[in-house]
């Protein structure tokens, strides 16, 4: 991956170590520019506290048998926290991705004093039980996230201008870091998941909303405002229906559960609900009835122009499609088979598209990704310092 300005040499070695799983002296030197002898100076120390483990010696053809480093199980404990309108999602990872620890429980209430509060709570009991001891927290949730930082809107929450990392960590006790959940689930999935290795690397997810992350290099990127990848409101029709503000055939109106439910409404006859249709566990049995596979067809139709035109625009290695719709696009992947072909550019290869189940497991995960690099940051200053 790319670091971030002002990463020193050991911050770059564990964060590529998280990255990549594993790797040669030559190879991370070779990645990240350093010299052999920067990178033995940034390794030893690491060696030496036991964050970084060197496997045994393999033979690769003729000359010096090949030792691969990689990070240590446990070598830190780091909380995810994602938040829904009524629910809270936590994993406990390390820095390779192992999940140690995962709960969930709800909502107290939606003012941000009692969040933080419950948030607080449930990070002491984690603590408490926890072998290794925490080094770190990420916050997700659907919001416009400035800066790592503060939220600019969170509107399931009726957030606005909220100080949430600072807010957290005063009661924590712990760096926090916050991010879009879409943002947050994309560096899990390029780092730990499906996408490990594939560079560019996009993920699609449709649910209550729509919502694109890329990787490159490893980075996940953010955009000049924090927006890149709001693909919620593509217009991707000049007809059909309209989303709740008023877009006609936008992405949110044709493929978001909520958008699919408004439809359904109307062709059944009475109200339905986005959970009447799309389900954490999938689609229902009322989205399986026949009066609605139109509905669900273009849905996945809609889902796949924009599949497409992700790859047309980046050419991406992977993109995978996931989130609490995805399946829509399992029932019909004909359909959007079809709208990728005509978005895709033609001189390129058909793009490697996998779905994923949605659990908002993967979702805390990815915000307890979000600790990796300021963990990886505290190593370095702590080694500077000793």
């Amino acid at each position: 991956m790319e670091p971030r300005a002002g990463v020193g040499p050991v911050s770059q070695v564990l964060l590529l170590l998280a990255v990549d799983g594993t790797s040669t002296r030559s190879a991370l030197a070779r990645h990240l520019g350093l010299s052999a002898a920067t990178l033995t100076r940034a390794v030893r120390p690491l060696l030496e506290t036991g964050l970084v483990i060197e496997e045994a010696p393999t033979l690769a053809g003729p000359g010096r048998p090949i030792r691969a480093l990689r990070l240590a199980p446990r070598a830190a404990a780091l909380l995810g926290v994602k938040l829904t309108a009524d629910h809270l999602y936590a994993e406990l990872i390390d820095p390779t991705g192992s999940v140690l620890m995962d709960t969930s429980e709800p909502l107290v209430g939606r003012d941000v004093d009692g969040v933080v509060a419950q948030i607080a709570a449930l990070t002491a009991r984690v603590a408490h039980s926890s072998d290794t001891p925490l080094s770190g927290m990420g916050l997700s949730l659907g919001a416009s996230v400035v800066g790592e930082r503060e939220i600019r809107v969170a509107p399931f929450l009726g957030w606005t201008r909220v100080p949430i990392a600072g807010l957290m960590a005063e009661a924590t006790g712990l760096p926090v870091r916050v991010a879009n959940d879409v943002r947050a689930f994309t560096y899990a999935e390029a780092w730990f998941g499906l996408g490990r290795g594939a560079d560019p690397f996009a993920l699609l997810t449709l649910g209550t909303g729509i919502g694109c992350g890329l990787a490159i290099g490893g980075r996940v990127i953010a955009g000049s405002h924090g927006a890149a990848g709001s693909v919620g409101h593509l217009p991707l029709s000049d007809s059909g229906p309209s989303c709740e503000i008023g877009h006609i055939g936008c992405a949110r109106a044709l493929a978001s559960a909520p958008g699919i439910a408004a439809q359904a409404s109307e062709v059944l006859g009475h109200r339905v609900r986005a959970e009447d249709v799309v389900g954490p566990q999938g689609l229902t049995d009322l989205a399986r009835d026949p009066r609605l596979d139109h509905i669900l067809a273009l849905a996945a139709a809609a889902a796949g122009r924009i599949a497409g035109g992700i790859a047309a625009l980046v050419d991406p290695e992977l993109i995978v499609v996931s989130g609490e719709g995805v399946g829509v696009v399992d029932a019909h992947r004909e359909a959007f088979d079809a709208a990728v072909e005509r978005a895709r550019h033609w001189s390129a290869p058909v793009p490697r598209i996998l779905t994923r189940a949605f659990t908002f497991g993967e979702w805390a995960r990815g915000a307890a990704a979000l600790a990796v690099e300021p963990w990886a940051c505290s190593v370095e200053s702590r080694l500077k310092s000793s």
